[in-house]
Formats: C-alpha cells, structure tokens, sequence
C-alpha cells in the first residue's frame, strides 16, 4: 500500500511555514503559526516539509510537462509523435529545437516547470532556514531528519534544473525584498553548495528501512542522498554546454568545468567512497529479476531494501507516468478503463538489436507489441501512438493490479535503483585505475541480465576480453544503455561524456540503415511472425537471422514490414533539428524571462 501523502496547500503555508519567507511583502501575517512555532514543532515541521515533495506532483513538474519531454530523443528512447518541430511545442522540446514562446511550457505559472522546481527550491530553503533557527537539529533526532529531508529534495530540485536549464539563478536562503530577482549563477556554484548539502544530509539520514520514516521509498533515505551525490558529482566533472559568459546571448562551447575541485581525483573518491558506503550498508540490493523490479513499482510496492532507493511518490489520482511512458493500450482492460493511452514515449528501433537476445532486459525494455481487445498484438491500429512501434514493456497496465480511470495513474517515478549505484561505483573505479573493482560491480549487474547458462559467454567471457581503461568505460556506457531506457538517465550520461550529438545523429543514421537493412542491419528479417500461446505473444522474425518461417502451428505472417512502418520519414526528419550538442538545454521560457524583471536572459543563441 502507498503512503498518500495529504500535501499541504499553499494557502496554509503562506500562513505557517513561510511567514519569514514573504517578510519582503511588508506585512505582518495573521496566522499564529510563525516560523519559530512551526520549526520548533516536530509535527508541524514535518508537515512543512512533505509540502516541499508536492511540488513533484504540480502538472508541469515530475506529474506531466516536464517528465514527458527531458531527455528524449537520445540513442535510447524518443518521443513517438515528432511532428514538425519548427511548429509543434511538443515536438520542439524533444528534437532539440525548443523556441522560447512555447505555450505548452511558458504560458502562465500553471504550464511552467522552471518556476515550479523553484516553488519547491523556496519550500525547502523555509524548512532548513527554519529548522536550523528553531528545531534544535544537532539534539534533536527529528529534527535532523527532517533537516536532512530538506537539503536532499532542494539539492533533487537543483539536480533537475540543472539538467533542463544548465546555468540557473543559485537560491540557498528564503526571499528577501532584495532577493526577489536574481541573475542565473555559475553553475558551479549551485553544484558545490548542493554536493556540500548532500554530504551533511547523509549525517542525518538513516539507512533505508532503518526508521518509520525510511520504510518507504517514497521519503528520503541515507542512500539515496549519497547516490544523488555521487551522480552530481560525476555530472559535475563531466562534459556540458556551457555559455562564452552568462551575460552572452550567443557564444557557448561544450566543455569540462575549469573549477579544480569540481574536476579533482579527490572528489571523486569521495563520491566512490559514498558509493561503497550505501553498497555495503545500506541494506539494498539487486531484486533478483529485472522484471521483479516492474512488477513491483506497477504493483505499488514501496517497502525499503530493495532494489528501488527512493521514487517520487504519487497517490493514485496524480503523476501520468504509464500515460506516456506505458505501453499503448487501444481498448480497455481489466487495469484500465480509458483507451488510447500509453506509448508517447518509446524505446528508439534500434535499441531492441543493441541487446544479445540472450539478455532478459530486452523483452521488458523494448517490446514491439500493444494492447487491444484483451490481448498483446503487433496488428497496427492506426494513427500516432498506435503506429507499430517499440514499448516500454517493464512500464505496463497490464502489470498493475488496481484499475486506472484517468489520465493520472499514481505509478511513482523510480529515481534511484540499486543498480545505478554499482554502475557510477564501476565508472568511478575505473577512472580511479581500480580495473578489477570495476569489473565486479558491473559483473553483479550484468550476471541478473543473463540467465545461469548463458553467463559464461555474456558474462564472464565479455569480462575477461575488457583490458583496458577505455574498453571498459565503453562497457559501462553500453551498460547503462541496456539497464535504464526509460528511466530519463541517458540524455545526461551522453551530455558528460562527450557523446550526446555523436549518438543522436549515428542513431538515426542507423535506424535509416535498419529500415533499408543495409550495413550492421542487412541481417534482420523483413517478414514477421507471431502467434499467441498459453496466453503469451510470441515473435519471430524481429532477431536477426531470423529469415525461414517459424516452425510449430498457429503462427501469422503480418501484414506490413514491422520495421518500415516504425522508421517513418518523420522519425528520421525531425529527431533532430540543430546540432544536438548545441542544444543541450531548453531556453528559458518567455513566462519566466517575463517575470524576471530583466535580470534573466537566455544563452546558447536562443532567441
């Protein structure tokens, strides 16, 4: 069962736990509940910080604008309705060509992700401000809990900032009269204060499962705070579009940080250290199966000590996760009572042929099948997302065991898993010049991937032919390419390491090569089969060399080329519009720069 948090409204904190926080209004506040009651309340402190995770579920936050559009169209994952990007805002925020007047993001404070990560930025700097006047965090447990609560969502918040916007105005103190405008900050600055929070939140956080509080996956815990600072940390090391100057319109270069600390060896094993922390006691660890993981997080389940760390929660009327990322359902089920909902965001084609088919993560990360009239098919029914297309099928209806009826279907939004935190632990070792320690984390992630029998080959074998530094951070780029479609991690790993536009650009290049069958694709078949047996679909046709007819009875030839159909001009035309690489990040949109009373101006030659 999910804990259903009742988030507080804003009304009522504008009266509590934000007094201090609109002195810059000039008037006094009526409510009784001044910040020194609020945060010296163990109760009504906990109440104002939860307010600070309903900012996750605003529609244009974590619930549905913004997850929807970041990070899609990389060599994992798109999104399956490119229109014509010079006119379609949604489209436009997928094929790196955002405008700055898009309305589906910039019109109005209710269509504005930018100011409601902001929002929660605000709520959060409140609740530390006013835990560290009035709660006593160095004596009191609650208190310091809830502190550590606090730093960990601001530093999410920043994370996710960062990731759409690159260079942002750094707010770490509640607004002031003086403070009401600000110019973006070096990001630098943001990433430093934010890795420092990190650090002293771990010291208030318990283990998962260690406390009422970290039961769940749906509060924050000590692991998640040291594997989110360990994945800034190697964002922050890394690659990224950074502007000529913040007070450049146009010039801007792809490069690494010039701050030394942010780029030294010794962060780094500090972030290494954090890692080898939360795998040796943290509690958590690899579900058994990839597909016991969906199961889970379709089902609700959301116990610690597991493979998910923490998740952004949804109740079941909030958050459109399976709307967009589920597979498409044409008709009705027994879990959902809409139809035509699902599959506006895909695995990219060629990312079904970037697995062995021995790897059990390929049919739960890329299947080519939808619902319709109570069963999986492959038949096409018709327009937009019911084009034949690749789904994600570890994000399915059909997993749940509740019904859906709106839009909104309450599956939380996994954020960290286990299996992250041993991938960085397996990048950082490596860059480190550990080669061995990096082998064996990746060697647990992969050995879930494979079945008993085929680890000699997929497993060991691969291991043992890695000899090198750079052999093996290309293991673990692929890794995480099998391990997270979907999961909105990819788009950044590209950006850091120097491969975002080189793999945007080689992917549609090789779906235009896997439509023809030409080059590295001329093995893959052009007739596909399926048939349904003790209830299952099953394929043949799509593996490679998959060319004689299948054997056994009941087995259908479709109708159409599955692969043609997917690869339609449109998908090669608009997966990209500029040089990915060039737009790395959304502009500002026209709302924000609106009401910035000037002090903010778009960079990256946005206009």
């Amino acid at each position: 069962m999910k804990n259903r948090y009742k988030y507080l409204s804003m009304a009522l904190l504008a009266g509590m736990a934000f007094t201090s926080c609109e002195d810059y209004l000039d008037s006094e506040s009526k409510s009784s509940y001044t910040e020194k009651v609020v945060f010296s309340n163990p109760s009504l402190a906990e109440d104002a910080v939860i307010n600070i995770y309903s900012f996750f579920g605003q529609t244009n936050s974590h619930r549905s604008r913004y997850m929807p559009y970041y990070g899609m169209n990389t060599d994992v994952e798109y999104y399956n309705d490119l229109a014509n990007p010079a006119s379609d805002e949604k489209t436009s925020l997928c094929s790196y060509s955002a405008f700055v007047s898009n309305g589906w993001m910039g019109s109005g404070s209710s269509y504005n992700a930018y100011t409601c990560f902001f929002n929660g930025i605000e709520a959060a700097n409140c609740c530390i401000t006013g835990i560290r006047e009035n709660g006593k965090p160095e004596s009191n447990e609650t208190m310091a809990y809830l502190l550590g609560e606090s730093l960990t969502l601001r530093a999410q918040y920043y994370y996710d900032l960062l990731r759409c916007w690159g260079d942002v105005p750094a707010r770490f103190e509640p607004v002031t009269e003086a403070t009401v405008y600000l110019a973006k900050s070096d990001r630098d600055i943001i990433y430093k204060q934010i890795i420092a929070d990190l650090k002293e939140a771990a010291g208030y956080l318990p283990w998962p499962g260690k406390t009422s509080r970290t039961s769940t996956t749906e509060r924050v815990n000590k692991a998640y705070a040291l594997g989110l600072r360990a994945r800034l940390i190697l964002m922050a090391s890394g690659y990224s579009l950074r502007p000529t100057s913040l007070d450049d319109p146009a010039g801007s270069e792809v490069r690494k940080s010039t701050d030394s600390y942010l780029t030294g060896t010794a962060l780094l094993q500090e972030a290494y250290t954090d890692l080898q922390n939360v795998i040796s006691n943290s509690g958590c660890s690899l579900n058994a199966t990839y597909e016991s993981i969906w199961d889970e997080l379709c089902q609700d389940v959301i116990t610690s000590n597991r493979e998910s760390i923490f998740e952004v929660p949804f109740a079941a009327g909030r958050g459109r996760f399976f709307y967009h990322f589920g597979v498409y359902h044409h008709t009705t089920s027994d879990h959902l009572s809409k139809t035509k909902y699902g599959g506006q965001n895909c695995p990219a084609p060629t990312l079904f042929y970037e697995y062995d088919k021995a790897d059990t993560r390929r049919d739960l990360n890329s299947v080519p099948y939808k619902w319709n009239n109570g069963a999986y098919t492959m038949e096409n029914l018709g327009n937009g997302a019911g084009n034949p297309s690749f789904n994600f099928g570890k994000y399915d209806y059909e997993r749940m065991n509740r019904t859906v009826t709106s839009n909104d279907d309450g599956v939380n939004l996994p954020v960290l898993r286990f299996a992250d935190v041993l991938l960085m632990a397996s990048e950082i070792a490596n860059e480190l010049n550990e080669l061995t320690d990096a082998k064996g984390y990746l060697e647990q992630v992969r050995n879930r991937a494979f079945a008993p029998v085929d680890r000699a080959v997929n497993v060991t074998a691969y291991l043992n032919a890695i000899t090198n530094k750079e052999q093996m951070l290309q293991a673990i780029q692929k890794e995480r390419m099998l391990e997270f479609p979907g999961e909105m991690l990819r788009k950044q790993d590209l950006i850091r390491w120097n491969l975002l536009g080189k793999n945007v650009k080689e992917t549609v290049a090789n779906m235009k090569a896997l439509r023809d069958r030409t080059g590295d694709y001329a093995d893959v078949p052009t007739d596909v089969y399926t048939r349904t047996k003790n209830g299952k679909l099953e394929v043949y046709g799509l593996d490679r060399g998959e060319f004689d007819k299948p054997s056994g009875e009941g087995w259908t030839k479709l109708d159409y080329d599955f692969i043609t159909t997917v690869i339609k001009d449109n998908l090669l035309d608009n997966y990209y519009s500029n040089e990915p690489d060039s737009r790395q990040y959304w502009p500002l949109f026209q709302t924000d720069l609106d009401s910035s009373n000037g002090y903010l101006i778009n960079n990256y030659g946005y206009k």
